[in-house]
């Protein structure tokens, strides 16, 4: 049963987990720690891809005793971190969804700015990390890739935030649940806010500057070969999605938000 909602807004926090050991006890730890100190009830939903010899597993397994808002989901197998959201999207409860990186890139403090622009009447709150430019110790092939892809794709759907990437927003969960889902890797990071933008044109979207730290981690997650194309996929198919709704203008009030 999840706990008892607190100022009408109740947030659902997303941590997808594969081989997060070294950093994943930090990142539920501070997250719930935070969010103890809110206004907010909130559920902590983990979704862990189990492999043989990953000891994040048992690590959640022992946070889960302490705490009482951690819920675990936990499937066999690497199965991607889009699955891992499309899944913790349709177990939440909450009001308010956030996904959460496992290795305590964001900063705990963060989240609660995220969720008050939100539960002040945004329908999505953005977290941009490239205000002050490129942060300590983020790549610069990566840093360079990461600018051009968000500003093709501002400049492709009318985007009104350059860090459509960044996983860190917060969205009315109502709304999210509303869109046709499909990727499988990172890639739903940019899938999210495009649609999000095609579904609602008229959204309120708040931006948020927001601390980015680059932690070493023995395996790197994300891989600009293998990931690259995933990303330029979901750019194209969601130009052809775009080219449907403006040949075919959706009727009613589907499109619009709903209060």
């Amino acid at each position: 049963m999840a706990p008892p909602r607190a100022s009408g807004n109740f947030i659902s926090i997303a941590v997808p987990a594969y081989k997060e050991w070294e950093h994943i006890e930090g990142t539920i730890s501070g997250i719930i720690a935070e969010l103890r100190r809110s206004r907010f009830g909130f559920e902590v939903i983990v979704v862990l891809d189990s492999v043989p010899e990953d000891p994040t597993g048992p690590i959640v397994h022992q946070l889960c005793k302490a705490f009482k808002e951690l819920r675990l989901i936990e499937r066999m197998g690497r199965r991607g971190v889009g699955d891992a959201i499309r899944a913790a999207i349709s177990a939440a409860d909450g009001d308010i969804f956030i996904p959460v990186m496992g290795d305590r890139s964001e900063d705990a403090s963060d989240l609660i700015r995220l969720i008050n622009a939100v539960a002040d009447g945004h329908d999505m709150a953005v977290g941009e990390r490239f205000r002050c430019g490129r942060p300590p110790g983020y790549p610069m092939m990566k840093y360079i890739a990461n600018r051009l892809c968000n500003h093709l794709m501002k400049f492709l759907f009318g985007l009104p935030y350059s860090d459509a990437t960044n996983a860190f927003k917060a969205y009315r969960l109502e709304l999210l649940k509303k869109l046709d889902l499909s990727s499988k890797g990172f890639e739903i990071f940019a899938e999210i806010p495009i649609k999000f933008s095609l579904m609602w044109p008229g959204a309120r979207i708040a931006r948020i500057p927001v601390r980015h730290f680059v932690r070493r981690k023995r395996e790197a997650k994300l891989s600009l070969i293998k990931d690259g194309p995933r990303y330029i996929g979901i750019i194209l198919s969601s130009l052809l999605t775009k080219r449907e709704i403006e040949r075919e203008p959706l009727q009613g009030s589907s499109r619009g938000i709903v209060d």
